[in-house]
């Protein structure tokens, strides 16, 4: 994989972890749609009443965003501010203060 990513997968689940600076939502929002496209010519779905995507980062690179939702396939996927990950429930400053 290129720099600044990273991926997980599992029997029926993918992670994927991009680092980028808020500034690059473009290019953060192309990875996302290019690994879309490659799992659909390998036969792969994504479930778009399934994905959870989220934007993890500082108060301030936070607020520097302007992007809510992604279009994955025919859907759109919008960004939320906590998403379960293996069993935790963490929030866009990657605490766990929900889950507790």
């Amino acid at each position: 994989m290129q720099d600044g990513l990273i991926g997980h997968s599992y029997a029926d689940d993918t992670q994927l972890y991009i680092s980028a600076p808020a500034t690059s939502v473009s290019t953060t929002v192309a990875c996302v749609e290019a690994i879309d496209a490659w799992m659909r010519s390998n036969r792969l779905k994504t479930n778009a009443d399934k994905t959870q995507l989220i934007w993890l980062g500082t108060k301030q690179q936070l607020d520097k965003l302007s992007i809510t939702e992604l279009s994955l396939l025919s859907a759109k996927v919008t960004f939320l501010s906590t998403v379960y990950d293996l069993g935790f429930l963490l929030d866009i400053q990657l605490t766990t203060k929900d889950h507790v």
